[in-house]
């Protein structure tokens, strides 16, 4: 009785042992195969690569520096404000205002107080008359907010990217007389002036 049993308990062992080898050599020989072919896909395209005098992948990665940099380029200039233009239409704003403030609109009164309004991309510099020094403080401010306001529609003219929360912003102006600083923007806040006992 003890034979058959010992022998039934060693076939079934030889089959597990070749079933599980033969399970493991194909898993190798799969992951082998799987291993050369990519191998040997990728040599092919190196060598169809050097072939053709270019490697795709530095190529790619050019392309898109490229891309990169002049997107960039392109970026700058847009947001840059063309200057020339913009102070040419601040000074056809100033000029229209100064004639409708001569001709009795004293809505444009402040425009009698300006000689010059000179916008830059870092501040804005305004000459003022002689007459802007009988202006009270309070009287003063209203010139400069109108000057932020006609400053920001001749922006607004050439700038395309230009948001009427750049008019809350308001811009950084000195204003002078001749040589002598009047006033200019506070730092934190350009729309509060900073007065210059110079200015009266």
């Amino acid at each position: 009785m003890e034979k058959p049993l010992k022998k039934k308990w060693q076939y079934w062992a030889f089959v597990l042992v070749t079933f599980f080898g033969t399970g493991m050599a194909a898993s190798f020989s799969d992951t082998e195969y799987t291993n050369n072919e990519s191998a040997t896909y990728q040599s092919k395209r190196d060598s169809e690569s050097s072939a053709n005098g270019d490697d795709t992948d530095s190529t790619v990665q050019k392309d898109d520096t490229q891309t990169d940099t002049e997107d960039t380029d392109i970026d700058d200039s847009e947001n840059q404000v063309d200057e020339k233009e913009a102070n040419k239409n601040i000074r056809m704003l100033l000029k229209d205002d100064q004639k409708d403030a001569t001709n009795g609109d004293d809505r444009y009164a402040y425009a009698l107080y300006l000689k010059k309004i000179k916008y830059g991309d870092e501040s804005v510099d305004i000459q003022v008359a002689s007459n802007f020094f009988d202006l009270s403080s309070k009287q003063k401010d209203v010139v400069a907010e109108r000057v932020q306001g006609v400053v920001g529609a001749g922006v607004s003219m050439v700038d395309s990217d230009y948001k009427p929360k750049d008019d809350q912003e308001g811009y950084n102006l000195n204003f002078h007389y001749g040589q002598i600083a009047v006033v200019h923007s506070k730092m934190w806040n350009s729309h509060k002036y900073k007065w210059y006992k110079s200015a009266g």
